[in-house]
């Protein structure tokens, strides 16, 4: 199969072999994932309910009679175009809107297969379907009943879903027949069922088709009518937008970058769109998700390592949702894994804290540096304030005034900010301190599974890094010199107990190679010296390092070090599957380091990372994690930190 980056002068193309889809989002929460062959129980069409936080899977998948074969996958960025025989298919997920718009080159009768459920519900019985017309849409209604097979009451209704449909044709038949499915990527990351009924539900004559999806029957009608009936301007809409997301800042650097590579390019702006599009931005909810098609929540921590790449896309949400975050701190100092989500008080989070203190700082140095342009700008109006022209004078007042509204401005910021951080440090003082580090339950660290009893409690690296960074920034917001007697001591404790002089232990008492002294070194730079940092470096690199790229998450010497991702069976997940997030952070970190010492290294996870990003898996979307044995696309199919922590990576070693 071809696969095609569409950009214009930066398009890209090259023939794969595997079974590569796509994702489209809506920033509603909804997505659509389609594959050349369904694969996964999660490709599919899925809805968003904003009021409940569910998703819901509607459809399974869309079949052209006698076309299978997908000979090309184009990713358009705000479109999909795939190409079967003769027949060209373009998807678009319309922004703001729970509507699918899948068009045909020539008019085609397709087949509507469905599996509408709980996304991960995977009950068989209780599940009924009803077709019908009104006001010239198919409207499909699917009812969630118990069934005592399964459950333990009988005909007790659980929700209704409702999905209008209209093409230009407006012909369809009924078939409604179950069908049994054969979900290998299931079957591949251990994650059953892996054979699944979905319900053949109807064929569909057209060129031009409208999915719209909802809880209200007249809210699906109502959607589809107005998509259907506004097509081309819908998708100029999408055009426009993502148009004007190419105008931001930090994309235009790089496309005019001449030492970068045209693929690094490309996977840039779709790292850059695969963030953008995580976002959900409404009414009822904001905030961003940490990757489809399973982590459809605001996680705190997933969320704060992502924002300094978001704030590029978005200054003005990221300052939001940090403003949000500040608001979130618990009495104990800490932020809620899942904060704001239901049933979430349970799930420890021993680091969003630290790294909600990270983006405050850079937030911090911001703004004062708007403040020392501010200053100059004041100065240059004192000079010409006794200017006699008049019209000089008013002039001058307008622009006091706006500087004057700009000062306010920062001012509130930095208090609201220093007021909920000092918030956070007295509460974790308090009950998250002992004998001077920073301490965690079992399975609250990054690293959040545990398996042959390697949970990480105790007292871990990259926590004290991060907490060193908060001893820091507390001091230079308050000038209290406690702060800065906090941060002397537990830096002299950690070097004297955690380096040995050739790593940095992963915790106390453990000298387990892993990665995280990466995320340390990010956090806390001064905890080494420079060349202290390049033989810990080094020592570390020779026991995680895989030669297509990346890194183990556990020594590959280590008994636990699994070589082959086991999928939802954790044994691999933190013990040895390559995770792309931490692979960026740490090529952004040895650059820091030494950029010359440790550069093959550097350009072999970039390269990696690119390679991934445009050719694997989701094409276009970084995926969450890789097996250690060699790069694949893995776990999440787009990932919020890894496209993150690229877009970061990028930034760094080419600004």
């Amino acid at each position: 199969m071809e696969v095609v980056h569409s950009l214009g002068a930066l398009s890209l193309n090259r023939n794969i072999d595997e079974n590569a889809g796509f994702l489209l989002t809506n920033k509603k929460g909804s997505y659509c994932s389609f594959y050349n062959a369904p694969s996964s129980r999660y490709q599919g069409l899925f809805y968003f309910d904003q009021k409940t936080m569910n998703m819901y899977k509607l459809i399974e998948n869309i079949e052209i009679a006698g076309n299978s074969r997908v000979s090309r996958l184009k990713n358009g960025f705000y479109f999909i175009e795939r190409k079967k025989d003769e027949i060209i298919e373009l998807f678009t997920m319309p922004k703001g809107l729970n509507s699918l718009i899948y068009e045909v080159s020539n008019q085609s009768e397709i087949s509507l297969f469905l599996d509408c459920k709980l996304s991960a519900d995977n009950r068989e019985w209780g599940r009924y379907y009803e077709i019908s017309e009104e006001k010239g849409c198919i409207i499909v209604k699917f009812t969630k009943k118990t069934d005592k097979r399964e459950d333990s009451t009988e005909g007790v209704e659980e929700f209704i879903l409702y999905m209008a449909i209209k093409s230009d044709k407006n012909t369809y038949t009924k078939i409604g027949r179950w069908v049994e499915r054969h979900y290998p990527y299931d079957e591949g990351r251990n994650s059953p069922p892996f054979r699944r009924y979905a319900y053949d539900a109807l064929r569909i004559s057209g060129s031009r088709f409208v999915f719209s999806m909802s809880k209200s029957r007249n809210d699906a009608i109502k959607e589809c009518g107005h998509v259907f009936n506004n097509l081309h301007e819908i998708k100029h809409n999408e055009k426009e937008d993502f148009l004007n997301l190419l105008k931001n800042e930090p994309i235009k650097k790089i496309i005019k970058n001449e030492k970068i590579s045209k693929e690094i390019k490309i996977a840039y702006i779709s790292a850059f769109n695969s963030l953008n599009n995580l976002i959900v931005d409404s009414n009822a909810n904001y905030g961003l998700f940490a990757g489809f098609p399973w982590f459809f929540q605001f996680w705190a921590r997933d969320t704060l390592i992502s924002l300094k790449a978001l704030s590029g896309i978005n200054g003005e949400f990221s300052k939001k949702i940090l403003l949000e975050y500040l608001n979130k701190i618990e009495n104990g100092g800490r932020l809620l894994n899942l904060a704001g989500q239901q049933n979430s008080k349970n799930l420890g989070s021993s680091d969003a804290h630290g790294w909600l203190f990270l983006r405050c700082r850079e937030v911090i140095e911001k703004i004062n540096r708007k403040k020392e342009i501010i200053n100059s700008i004041k100065k240059s109006m004192k000079i010409i304030w006794n200017s006699k022209n008049q019209r000089v004078k008013d002039y001058l007042k307008k622009c006091s005034l706006t500087v004057r509204k700009k000062e306010n401005e920062y001012h509130k910021t930095l208090y609201e900010i220093e007021s909920a951080l000092e918030k956070s440090m007295n509460g974790l003082l308090k009950l998250h301190t002992k004998a001077g580090f920073e301490v965690n339950e079992k399975l609250e660290t990054w690293m959040d599974t545990d398996f042959g009893n390697d949970d990480r409690k105790g007292v871990r690296i990259e926590i004290q890094a991060l907490r060193l960074n908060m001893y820091r920034l507390m001091f230079e917001l308050t000038q209290n010199q406690k702060y800065k007697v906090f941060e002397n001591i537990l830096k002299m404790k950690v070097k004297d107990k955690f380096w040995n002089g050739k790593i940095l232990a992963d915790g106390l008492n453990d000298f387990t190679i892993r990665p995280n002294v990466f995320i340390a070194a990010y956090a806390y730079p001064d905890l080494l010296t420079q060349k202290e940092w390049e033989t810990c470096f080094e020592n570390t690199l020779k026991s995680l390092w895989l030669d297509w790229g990346g890194l183990s998450t556990i020594d590959k010497n280590n008994p636990l070090f699994t070589n082959e991702s086991t999928g939802e069976y954790i044994k691999s997940y933190h013990r040895g599957d390559s995770w792309f997030w931490i692979n960026n952070l740490a090529a952004l970190t040895l650059f820091k380091i030494n950029k010359n010492k440790f550069n093959k290294n550097i350009k072999k996870i970039i390269d990696a990372s690119t390679e991934e990003i445009l050719w694997k898996g989701c094409i276009g979307r970084h995926s969450e994690l890789s097996s250690a044995k060699q790069l694949e696309s893995r776990g999440c199919f787009n990932q919020a930190w890894s496209n993150a922590m690229f877009i970061e990576l990028i930034d760094g070693v080419y600004s």
